[in-house]
């Protein structure tokens, strides 16, 4: 069993349910509470009590012949949601990777976090043989709010008004720059015009100086889960000079979505 005393920020229960899990994925066939109390130098009593939860929880479950534990389904469907995550960056990145090289631009891949309040990049790519000396404060894994990005908003777009509202109930609408939009109603009539567009703008929202345009990738549910933008700085472009972009880039997208399972994206007009 895993155990650090010197972190005082460790909670020691669920510490206990992690080893209780990682010792249950040695075990595809099952096993008993004694052997994960010899196992984890455990008593029987407190792997019952944590055992129970995870049961509860679905990420564990009780084979009913032999009374075993065995890893749940909840796990699986965690399991999938980072595969998905990591297949959506792989087949995205080759496609990204071309259009950021051809145009010299950044490009962004997005995905919204799980309260869809802010969104996530996945990845972003540079190209290689750019002479600028572009400064953005975007970075792999960094969150930003969902309201005032280009991807962001375009994500939203998929809901309705009223889920939009309620997603952002307790959302406080910090102005970031200087067109940052603080309002909800305004955020809503501006998804209104991204739903019939199927595109998305930041004109200098979040990032002083930092314009972007986004286009959805869709799965096969016909979903969006993923936005990916092109991000510029206005000393080098402005809105006009990245909507230039608009329908190659959109035709990324597609491709992209093809390949995700999406097999009814129209052809761009």
């Amino acid at each position: 069993m895993s155990e650090d005393l010197s972190n005082p920020n460790l909670v020691q229960s669920v510490e206990r349910a992690l080893d209780i899990l990682d010792c249950l994925a040695e075990y595809p066939k099952g096993c008993g509470i004694a052997e994960l109390s010899k196992n984890l130098g455990l008593s029987k009593s407190t792997i019952h009590r944590i055992i129970t939860t995870l049961k509860y929880k679905e990420y564990v479950t009780q084979n009913a012949e032999n009374d075993k534990y065995q890893l749940g389904i909840k796990l699986l469907n965690l399991s999938s949601s980072i595969t998905n995550s990591m297949d959506l960056i792989n087949v995205a990145r080759p496609h990204i990777y071309d259009f950021a090289n051809k145009f010299d631009e950044v490009i962004h891949l997005c995905i919204p976090d799980e309260s869809f309040t802010n969104i996530i990049y996945v990845d972003k790519v540079s190209s290689e043989n750019t002479s600028r000396n572009i400064v953005m404060s975007s970075s792999i894994g960094k969150k930003a709010p969902i309201y005032c990005t280009a991807s962001g908003k375009l994500i939203l777009s998929q809901y309705s008004d009223d889920k939009i509202r309620e997603l952002l109930k307790d959302t406080e609408f910090i102005k970031y720059a200087e067109n940052t939009i603080t309002d909800i109603n305004v955020l809503i009539e501006e998804i209104h015009v991204i739903r019939k567009n199927l595109y998305a703008l930041d004109n200098i929202e979040y990032d002083t100086g930092v314009i972007c345009i986004a286009v959805p990738i869709f799965d096969r549910t016909n979903k969006i889960i993923a936005a990916t933008s092109l991000s510029s700085v206005t000393l080098f472009n402005t809105m006009d000079d990245l909507l230039k972009y608009k329908e190659e880039f959109m035709n990324v997208a597609k491709n992209i979505s093809r390949l995700m399972g999406y097999a009814y994206y129209t052809d761009i007009k």
